[in-house]
């Protein structure tokens, strides 16, 4: 991903987000069943003849190959794309920062996801007795019906969760410290939290730049040869990442909206049909999408 400098960007007073974001700590907890084989591990290593114990690490699935599995480890992947194409990272600890602007969008998506993974979970669980039989000709030899939770603890292996707060104000400290320290603390969290809003500002200018230019290297005629195939996923994903800039926008930067209505004229005025079929109109798109990417050379 391509890293905008944020060197140039404005000192944010910390306050002013109290007003603009809000935090998001979002938790999924998965039940992967991968489990350490020890057994198979030591006969490994002495088959291959190795002399450490640590030569090798022998791992198995205890649901291999089991659909409803996969696909709760599917949703939990997506649920994590999809709220962070509309979020900006905040935290090392995963939290995300939500724009107020976008926030009932961001929790009714939340609240959508949440539904959809408790449901899969539900199906999972519904079927494990009959999963854990059925993992016993799976796995042969592998198999150890120790290995495997009790049909009672294996729905609280699964959890999604998720909660609001708002931005830590820079006068959030203990009463009882000496002024001095408050102080300290203060200026501490003021330079925390502008750096961390210039990372998440660095963020959607690299996520602009990225999917900029990955479009406009899409828009290449060729003088012989075939044209760069264009997919409506590409097209449509270009074009919900414009649509998500005003609310991923925290800062009210002029020159992100500025990019954000120029690129949207230039791809609000075009179809991918007429991508496809027309040099002049792949030309003049590509065109939009060099003078963008000038500004930052």
């Amino acid at each position: 991903m391509h890293t905008y400098n944020t060197a140039d960007l404005p000192e944010v007073d910390a306050p002013t987000l109290q007003s603009s974001a809000m935090v998001l700590r979002l938790s999924i907890s998965m039940y992967t069943g991968r489990k350490s084989d020890k057994k198979t591990q030591r006969q490994v290593i002495t088959q291959k003849g190795a002399t450490n114990k640590g030569a090798a690490s022998v791992y198995k699935s205890l649901f291999a190959g089991d659909d409803d599995l996969e696909a709760i480890n599917t949703l939990q992947a997506r649920a994590r794309r999809e709220i962070a194409a509309v979020t900006l990272p905040w935290s090392d600890s995963g939290e995300r920062l939500v724009s107020t602007r976008n926030f009932f969008e961001v929790s009714k998506a939340l609240s959508s996801l949440r539904d959809e993974f408790d449901q899969t979970v539900a199906l999972f669980v519904r079927n494990y007795a009959v999963k854990v039989g059925n993992a016993a000709f799976v796995l042969g030899d592998l198999f150890d019906r120790t290995e495997y939770p009790d049909p009672s603890e294996i729905t609280h292996k699964f959890s999604f969760n998720y909660s609001f707060e708002p931005v830590p104000s820079q006068n959030d400290f203990r009463v009882d410290l000496s002024n001095e320290t408050v102080q300290v603390l203060r200026e501490h969290y003021q330079k925390a939290a502008s750096d961390r809003l210039k990372v998440a500002v660095g963020e959607v200018w690299s996520r602009v730049i990225e999917e900029t230019t990955r479009l406009r290297d899409k828009m290449v005629v060729p003088e012989h040869g075939t044209r760069p195939r264009i997919h409506a996923s590409t097209f449509e994903g270009f074009k919900s990442l414009i649509d998500s800039l005003g609310a991923l926008n925290i800062t009210n930067d002029p020159q992100l909206e500025h990019t954000r209505v120029q690129l949207k004229n230039a791809v609000d005025a075009v179809d991918i049909d007429s991508l496809r079929e027309s040099d002049n109109v792949r030309n003049a798109v590509r065109e939009q999408m060099q003078s963008v990417l000038d500004r930052f050379n």
